[in-house]
């Protein structure tokens, strides 16, 4: 029978002089394992070629095996996150709104939800002041015990009004494995905050839903290790995952948070995930947001999260970080014009193509 793996994945340099029976074993431990191993002769050793499932190999930690001396990688771990020419990217839909089709995506609201009429009030505030979709938190992980933690099912309520008055999609954290299934009867999409991100129990239990998740990079993770945390939800079969760059910790930035921009560009050449940007979590003070907004639209993000409460300095949560609904309303047509000045110059570089590529045949 034909096998389904054109290309090895994995190439096993065995120790010199290594005895035909302990290759045998290695080739059947390979095998048991759905590994479809071709041996190769070298000048004094062996080197077995293996094919299969990479993910599923490499969790086997083949360099510690005896006869092992050493494992090249050939093959890709992002089975599903990584860009591939095949899949058909057209973006992911939360409600009426798609994110990565080429428009430029905003997603605005407080950070939590406080009570009803102030929550319907800046949702009103920043649906007309052009956000597509409204972001507040029901449950809220906190660094203190002793903080506001959210309002939780009532805070689910007051979403569930908001969508209904305003018409905007929701989008709220989910903190627990556990609460999936409830939240999922408001949240249009799903968002795993930083603290999250490593929390592979949640992110294999959304992989099991449709509903859209906007993943956060946590704030101390790798370009790699927040890649392989959309995987997990990804290769659950759920594949609305949204990628949201909210900056880093660094001791030597100011307020200890980096916005790292430039994980924008290398996130869209590495993955067919839309990347959006928050601002508000990268920059930790509001004057800083509207400019950092800005410079996300100009790198090509697919769109930004902002924070935005019409009393900051009464906010229950991260209301030094939170722009105000005249600020708000000032800020979108800055990005969007940005973002259309860039789509300009995308369609001039097409043309100044084409035209050049016309002509007589040569």
């Amino acid at each position: 029978m034909e096998s389904k793996f054109v290309e090895p994945v994995l190439v096993l340099v065995l120790e010199p002089g290594l005895a035909g029976p302990l290759r045998r074993r290695i080739r059947e431990r390979l095998g048991a394992y759905g590994g479809e191993v071709t041996a190769v002769e070298g000048t004094d050793r062996f080197y077995l070629e293996v094919r299969g499932e990479i993910a599923v190999l490499q969790s086997l930690s083949v360099e510690s095996w005896s006869g092992v001396e050493k494992v090249i990688s050939l093959g890709q771990e992002l089975l599903h996150a990584a860009a591939d020419p095949a899949v058909d990217s057209k973006g992911v839909e939360v409600g009426s709104v798609c994110l990565g089709d080429g428009s430029f995506t905003i997603i605005a609201g407080p950070c939590a939800v406080e009570e009803e009429q102030r929550t319907l009030r800046i949702a009103s505030e920043v649906c007309s002041a052009g956000a597509d979709l409204f972001r507040a938190g029901a449950f809220k992980p906190r660094t203190s015990p002793y903080a506001f933690q959210g309002l939780g099912e009532v805070a689910l309520q007051i979403l569930q009004k908001t969508r209904q008055e305003t018409g905007l999609g929701i989008v709220t954290e989910i903190l627990d494995p556990r609460d999936v299934e409830k939240v999922a009867t408001v949240a249009d999409m799903f968002q795993v905050g930083s603290r999250n991100m490593h929390n592979y129990s949640l992110l294999k239990e959304l992989g099991q839903t449709s509903v859209p998740v906007l993943l956060k990079r946590g704030f101390a993770s790798t370009i790699d290790e927040f890649l392989m945390a959309a995987e997990y939800i990804l290769s659950c079969g759920n594949s609305n995952v949204v990628l949201c760059e909210r900056g880093i910790r660094c001791a030597a930035a100011t307020r200890q948070v980096v916005l790292d921009l430039g994980s924008v560009p290398e996130l869209q050449k590495r993955t067919h995930l839309p990347v959006l940007v928050d601002p508000s979590h990268g920059t930790a003070d509001s004057f800083r947001v509207p400019a950092l907004a800005r410079a996300a639209a100009a790198v090509g993000a697919d769109g930004i999260l902002i924070e935005v409460h019409d009393q900051p300095e009464e906010a229950l949560s991260d209301g030094p970080q939170a722009l105000t609904p005249d600020q708000f309303r000032q800020l979108v047509p800055q990005v969007h014009q940005i973002r259309a000045m860039l789509d300009d110059d995308d369609s001039a570089v097409t043309d100044d193509l084409v035209s050049t590529s016309g002509g007589e045949d040569h």
